[in-house]
């Protein structure tokens, strides 16, 4: 199926590594002019470069969410080199902030606010109003199913999460009627850095928990994120879409 991506600008948010990575990738193969933007920007310029060895257009640009102005110069330098962004997906979270609310200092707490949620915020205000004059846009949000069920010693990344989808259902109703939609993806146990860091007999807990029993390959979230980047997704706003391997479901 054609997405019809081909020559429009994608900013993706977090494509150092990981599902960033996958998205980065794929949506260079449907023909979309990548900005990669990460605080990493070693893992940035890497992924633009295997794009670029594809003969892809890609460019790698280090950003501090919790800063706006770093946010704005990073999209600012998108724009200069790729052109408007078209589609702007949000997969960037700090995911080793972990004590229980008791522990958890202010000082963390905040940190994770203001780099995951309020960066998400900042994201958004760099790409709606151009998104809005051109009729045309597709904003994606990267969350967690564990908003829906908490996480032990996570309360500030299950917070950042359930704001990333009070913000993509907000943007999804004041953006309807100017083309542009907003969704989240909710992936499942994936393959990335975060999972390989883990202790192996925590690995191997995790996978056998899960009702297919495998871990998951980042480009099968990344591909439903194109899906939602592409013509053919008009009709879908503010949806919540599962690509979790059932990971929502009831497990014995």
């Amino acid at each position: 199926m054609d997405l019809n991506l081909s020559g429009k600008t994608a900013a993706v948010v977090g494509g150092a590594n990981g599902i960033g990575r996958a998205v980065c990738l794929v949506l260079a193969e449907e023909g979309a002019n990548i900005g990669v933007l990460d605080l990493n920007i070693e893992g940035a310029e890497e992924t633009a470069r295997m794009i670029q060895d594809k003969s892809g257009k890609a460019v790698g640009v280090k950003v501090n969410l919790a800063d706006y102005d770093s946010v704005s110069t990073a999209f600012g330098k998108v724009v200069s080199e790729l052109g408007p962004v078209d589609v702007m997906v949000y997969c960037d979270a700090i995911t080793e902030n972990i004590a229980t609310i008791p522990e958890m200092s202010l000082e963390n707490w905040n940190r994770e606010i203001d780099y995951t949620l309020s960066g998400a915020f900042y994201c958004v205000k760099q790409v709606g109003e151009a998104m809005t004059a051109r009729k045309w846009g597709r904003i994606i949000f990267v969350s967690s199913r564990s908003v829906s069920s908490g996480a032990y010693g996570r309360c500030a990344y299950v917070s950042t999460m359930a704001g990333l989808c009070g913000l993509a259902k907000t943007a999804a109703l004041e953006y309807a009627r100017s083309g542009i939609t907003s969704n989240l993806v909710f992936p499942g146990l994936a393959d990335t850095p975060d999972y390989q860091a883990l202790p192996e007999d925590v690995k191997s807990q995790l996978v056998n928990k899960g009702l297919m029993k495998r871990l998951q390959d980042p480009k099968e979230v990344a591909q439903a994120i194109a899906y939602l980047a592409g013509e053919h997704a008009q009709s879908i706003t503010g949806a919540e879409i599962n690509v979790t391997m059932g990971g929502e479901l009831f497990v014995y």
